[in-house]
């Protein structure tokens, strides 16, 4: 069957603002656009139609950078720096079971199509649940970089941060998983993903100083064995940059590359902290960088710096990050965000970058990189991935003189979003999400959630109690390495 989307005004590419037009799909593609006097023909051609009164037809957004579990923990600390808030998203998240783990992943999945996002890169800390993660990314309707995180050292060892043996026990828990396990673990979802373009399977490493030499062998073993894009955490802040010099003599990044991990397919997030050099070289390698500009704020972990990577032709995507750092996971808040940032270090009479073409892109085809599928996703045209978001800027917040691309970013919205589409699937239409039943999930979170807090209270009291030990060691590590102030 063919689908003809009417009355749109179609954004067939980047370099031209949305124009009345048709779009045909057949099965998951793309088959055909039309504008001006053709498109009546190719509406024609159409076994069913979806009339989208006038409003911008887009390739749908990617979410770069997720960790689906956050959902279930809104609400949750997000006062305190990455090093000390870590203690307590591991705390809540040691209490989510494999029911819980579904309907945060369904929760992010509605509030996602809704925002007009086809496509997640979930870089999931509960490896032990890899298999209820998969079942319910699949049950999602949205299209998934699955990245199930390998990691076998603690960011207290690695900054030399100290802790009474009894309160090292607790927060380190029953310890990572064996190489072994990860090694399976990748092997049994590789398999039950079967060459799917919708649940694709990411190797998750969670940050390359928090692999052992033995993992980071074992990361690019499984990348070679099973042919798998690479998604990472990298230099996302102060401390980690001061941890990465005194470690390696040439930085991180180089250290990466000597050890073959700086090949397409890889994708870093944050990236806020990386030199200059190190930039050049992520870009020289075809490396992704995912900016996460809520999360980044909201931790106090700097702002990426954007001219950095731009002038070296770095590839960018944008990502929500965690829903109890970053908020909301709003493709347009992000999209806003990542072009005023930059707009405080610039000159105003040399021009502003990025413009909202480029965060459209970063939105879009940077986020289809990042997934692995830059060359089928992110593009209204013919052959590629019919993964669209239909979005009507014609109320009284976002009416204008011309529906134009500026007019999208600056004052676009998830409610301003009619429908998403996911492979030819319509996954959010008509006010509902049909992947699957969205006032099911929201009422069995509702009955989980006291108990939720109950089952965490006392691993966050012993978060509590770990960073009141760590606070005073993060302030002298920042104090003794004062000449590391400032991104870049």
């Amino acid at each position: 069957m063919t689908l003809a989307i009417t009355n749109a005004l179609v954004l067939a590419g980047w370099e031209v603002e949305p124009r009345e037009g048709v779009v045909l799909i057949e099965g998951e593609r793309i088959l055909a656009i039309a504008q001006g006097d053709d498109a009546a023909a190719l509406a024609a051609r159409a076994g069913e139609r979806f009339d989208a009164g006038g409003a911008i037809v887009m390739p749908a957004f990617v979410n770069a950078h997720h960790h689906a579990y956050s959902n279930a923990l809104r609400g949750t600390e997000n006062a305190q720096p990455l090093e000390l808030w870590a203690l307590f998203t591991v705390a809540w998240g040691r209490a989510l079971d494999g029911d819980l783990l579904r309907l945060a992943i369904l929760l992010g999945a509605a509030e996602m199509l809704r925002g007009g996002v086809a496509s997640v890169i979930d870089h999931s800390p509960q490896v032990r649940l890899h298999e209820t993660a998969f079942a319910a990314h699949a049950e999602s309707g949205m299209r998934v970089g699955y990245a199930p995180m390998l990691h076998d050292l603690h960011d207290h060892d690695l900054l030399g941060f100290t802790l009474p043996a009894p309160l090292r026990a607790r927060i380190e828990g029953a310890g990572f998983p064996s190489h072994g396990f990860y090694a399976d673990m990748i092997a049994a979802l590789v398999a039950a993903a079967g060459g799917s373009s919708r649940v694709r399977i990411l190797i998750g490493p969670n940050a390359p100083q928090r692999c052992s030499p033995e993992l980071l062998t074992l990361w690019a073993g499984l990348r070679a064995r099973h042919g798998l894009g690479v998604h990472t955490h990298l230099l996302e802040t102060r401390a980690q940059a001061i941890q990465a010099r005194r470690a390696w003599r040439d930085g991180i990044v180089a250290e990466m590359d000597r050890r073959g991990l700086l090949t397409p397919g890889l994708a870093v997030a944050h990236g806020v902290w990386a030199s200059e050099a190190e930039r050049a070289l992520l870009a020289a390698r075809g490396v992704v960088v995912v900016h996460n500009p809520s999360s980044n704020l909201m931790l106090g972990s700097g702002v990426m710096p954007y001219a950095g990577y731009a002038v070296h032709g770095a590839t960018i995507a944008l990502g929500s990050d965690s829903a109890n750092t970053g908020g909301a996971a709003d493709p347009f808040e992000l999209m806003r965000l990542a072009m005023m940032l930059p707009r405080v270090h610039q000159d105003p009479v040399a021009g502003f970058k990025p413009s909202s073409v480029e965060v459209l892109r970063m939105a879009t085809q940077g986020g289809a990189r990042a997934l692995g599928l830059g060359d089928q996703l992110g593009r209204i045209a013919p052959g590629q991935l019919a993964d669209l978001a239909v979005i009507d800027l014609s109320d009284a917040a976002a009416i204008a003189m011309a529906p134009t691309r500026d007019v999208l970013v600056q004052h676009g919205g998830p409610a301003r979003v009619r429908a998403t589409m996911v492979g030819g699937r319509w996954a959010w239409r008509d006010g509902r999400i049909l992947a699957f039943d969205e006032s099911a999930v929201l009422a069995a979170f509702r009955d989980s959630a006291a108990d939720l807090a109950h089952r965490a209270a006392d691993e966050c009291r012993i978060a509590r109690a770990a960073a009141c030990v760590f606070t005073p060691q993060l302030r002298a590590l920042y104090a003794a390495n004062a000449e590391i102030a400032s991104p870049g």
